[in-house]
């Protein structure tokens, strides 16, 4: 089953999923929206920011490789089928992921 997964749009998050699906989903959000070396104690755990201030084109290359690195790293259990980035009216300097998941048993 796939999954869209759009990180522009707010997420409420659980201490208690009710789901293995809603956890992933939750795990993906946070791993997403983590600058890798932000976690004190897990500094290699988030999305390596190094694509920042680069020209759009050269940043979702490098996003998009990020993004795959740290989900394959962190989130095994996910496959990434598709992947594409929106633009919020309100913050049109901000690219936010949006992607299509399996999750593998």
């Amino acid at each position: 089953m796939t999954h869209v997964i759009d990180t522009s749009l707010p997420m409420d998050l659980s201490l208690n999923p009710d789901s293995r699906e809603a956890e992933l989903i939750q795990q993906l959000y946070c791993l997403l929206k983590t600058d890798q070396g932000s976690v004190p104690c897990y500094r290699e755990y988030g999305v390596d920011s190094e694509w920042l201030h680069r020209p759009i084109n050269v940043a979702r290359s490098a996003y998009s490789v990020a993004i795959m690195q740290a989900v394959k790293r962190f989130l095994p259990e996910v496959r990434i089928d598709s992947l594409r980035f929106t633009v919020s009216p309100l913050h049109p300097d901000r690219l936010y992921p949006v992607m299509e998941v399996t999750f593998l048993e």
